[in-house]
Formats: C-alpha cells, sequence, structure tokens
C-alpha cells in the first residue's frame, strides 16, 4: 500500500531540507515531523492535530496535502479491526431460549434500577438542598499574598488590607454574574472575566479578581473565583520595558491593532480551550512553554512588552486581552490551521504606542 509518510520523507530529502529547518519553517515540532514521516499515528494527541499538522507540512514540501490525506485514512481503515457483525458465527439451538429468558431478566432489572434511582434521586435533591443551605452562611475571607481561590457565595466577605484600615467587599449576588458590593460601588464580573477592582476608589485598584465559574439559573450553587492582591509581591509584573519596543516599520506589514495609547503597559491574556490543542507560549522572550490543553481548560498569561503563540488548531482557542480596564476579544481562527503569532507593544512614528497581533510567517 502507498504509504504517505514516505511520500513526505523522500520529498524533503529530495529538498535537502533537514529536520530543523523544517521544524523552524513550519513551527510543527520535530517530534512530529519524525511521527508523520514514521507514520507513528499514536504519538499525536488527537486525529484533528495529525490531520491539521500532516496538510500543513505536505503543503510546505509542495505536495498534494489531499492526496496523503487520503492515504492516512486508508491505512487507518486497513488496520481497524474487521466488525464483529462481519464473522460468520454458528449460533447454538439452546441460545435463542437463553436470549428470551435474559432479556426478560433485564427488562425486571431495568424496572427494579429505575425505581431505586428515583428514590435515590429524591434523597440527593434533598441532601443537596441542605448542602445548599449551609453555604449560605456568610464567611469571611481575608486576602494576603497567597492568592484565594474559593467558591463564594451571597453574604460571604472578603477583607482587603490597607494601611488606612482593612476594607470590606460583600458578595451581593451570584446568578449569571458576579455582584460585588465595595466602599466605591457595586461591582459585576461575568463568566471568564479578568477584573480590576479599585474598592475605594481614591488610589487605583488594589485586587484582582477572575470569575471561573457560575451558574446562570441557580445563585445557590455560589461563584468560583480566584482573588489576587495587586501590591502582593506574586502579582508584580515588571514595568513594560520601553527600549526594546520595536518600532512600527520592524514590526512588519501584515498586523491587527487591538489598542493604541500615548504609553505601554503590562497585559494579560486569557485563553479560553474550545477544543484540544498543542499550544507553546514565551512571554517576554523568557522560556518556552508547552503543554497540551483541552475543552475547557483556561489558561492566562500577563506580559510586559510582548507573547509569541503557537498554536496547533487556531480554531480550539479564544483570546481575550485585557489591558488598561479594556477588555479585547480577538477572532477565532480556522479549524486545523497551525499558526504562529505575536502579540506586542510597538512604537508608530507619530510617538504613540499601538498593541498589534502579527502573524509570524
Amino acid at each position: 500500500m502507498d504509504s504517505f509518510g514516505k511520500h513526505l520523507k523522500d520529498e524533503r530529502e529530495k529538498k535537502s531540507i533537514d529536520l530543523e529547518t523544517a521544524e523552524r519553517d513550519t513551527s510543527i515540532s520535530r517530534r512530529y515531523i519524525e511521527a508523520l514521516e514514521n507514520e507513528q499515528l499514536d504519538a499525536f494527541p488527537g486525529e484533528a492535530y495529525l490531520v491539521g499538522f500532516l496538510k500543513n507540512y505536505a503543503e510546505y514540501l509542495g505536495l498534494e496535502s489531499a492526496h496523503l490525506i487520503s492515504l492516512y485514512r486508508a491505512k487507518k481503515i486497513q488496520e481497524s479491526p474487521v466488525p464483529e457483525g462481519l464473522l460468520k458465527k454458528q449460533i447454538p439451538r439452546f441460545v435463542k431460549p437463553l436470549t428470551i429468558g435474559a432479556a426478560a431478566f433485564v427488562m425486571i432489572a431495568i424496572i427494579t434500577t429505575v425505581y431505586v434511582c428515583t428514590v435515590k434521586s429524591r434523597n440527593r435533591n434533598a441532601q443537596l438542598s441542605t448542602v445548599l443551605a449551609n453555604t449560605s452562611s456568610a464567611e469571611r475571607y481575608v486576602l494576603s499574598a497567597q492568592p484565594l481561590q474559593k467558591r463564594l457565595y451571597k453574604g460571604d466577605v472578603l477583607v482587603v488590607p490597607s494601611d488606612d484600615g482593612d476594607m470590606e467587599i460583600t458578595v451581593a449576588g451570584t446568578q449569571s454574574e458576579l455582584q460585588l458590593s465595595t466602599p466605591a460601588g457595586m461591582q459585576m464580573i461575568e463568566l471568564s472575566e479578568e477584573r480590576e477592582i479599585d474598592v475605594d476608589g481614591m488610589n487605583g485598584s488594589e485586587i484582582i479578581v477572575y470569575l471561573s465559574d457560575i451558574s446562570r439559573t441557580d445563585a445557590l450553587r455560589g461563584a468560583e473565583v480566584r482573588v489576587i492582591l495587586k501590591n502582593s509581591p506574586r502579582t508584580r509584573t515588571a514595568g513594560t520595558d520601553i527600549a526594546s519596543i520595536p518600532s512600527v516599520s520592524e514590526a512588519g506589514a501584515k498586523r491587527q491593532i487591538v489598542l493604541e495609547d500615548t504609553r505601554a503597559y503590562p497585559f494579560t491574556i486569557n485563553s479560553s480551550f474550545r477544543g484540544s490543542c498543542v499550544f507553546r507560549y514565551q512571554t517576554d522572550n523568557r522560556e518556552e512553554i508547552e503543554d497540551y490543553f483541552t475543552s475547557g481548560d483556561i489558561l492566562t498569561i500577563q506580559a510586559s512588552n510582548g507573547v509569541r503563540l503557537w498554536i496547533s488548531n487556531n480554531n480550539a482557542v479564544k483570546f481575550q486581552i485585557i489591558a488598561d480596564g479594556k477588555t479585547i476579544n480577538l477572532e477565532v481562527g480556522r479549524a486545523g490551521q497551525v499558526i504562529v503569532q505575536d502579540i506586542k507593544w510597538i512604537k508608530d512614528t507619530d510617538g504613540t504606542y499601538k498593541l498589534a497581533v502579527i502573524p509570524i510567517d
């Protein structure tokens, strides 16, 4: 049978391209390139990534990607076990009465199970009501250098330490959106939103609140949050290095401007994963971090100057940029699209700074 892996390897060697060059040009890790050429299908986290990598690598080598994908699918079908329904079996005569008896037994078991589950479900609902009622008693949480990760309920109080005396934030609502009553007024936070809050309305924001879970219909279930003191050593972000910000001409022509200002400052990227994805990022030219994410995962990245992102499936992740109190949602890419892009500050000729999304070829 024709081998898609052999096509890839032969074409690469024919063009005298080594694995390091192919990795750099395609942004596909070397281990995945070798797995494609050796047809090691189990090396990939999922079929979507294998097909995406195969398509991009084939096009990079100048091969017909559709033909190679069809070879891969043919190989997959060939290696699949024969369905049991196609195997001819001799059925003994005594099987039929046994089957009828077993079916009757199963029906009785199903009826019994439904009855038992109904009774247990009523008991569980009663227990759940009791648990939720217990959570209604207000709790007090004093914030410290350690981030607070808790499920908050209506009436709970967050205590924010201050040189002028402790300030209190009361949870006013936990349905659809988190409502926090502060000395400066009411704050509303939506699901997956990260918000900086000025508690006293005087000296800038004191805390950062991230809402990771909340019910749209049941306030008794509370809200799962992460709360961080901004003046904590854990949360201080290095100032933006103005000298290292590239000019517009250095940044290239292909770019999407998401924010403009007279100054550059740190920003946050919230990454919400809608599907499986191999994801790598590098913040402010520091060490690269790579991991495998699945649907429902959330990653928060804080940067001073910029972030470089490598994404194996651009449709699997949704980005939200938070800077200077503003929130910008980026468009979701195509399924199976492997991309590399920078999100960073650039300086224009008029002296203004622009936060831009710049694709890397």
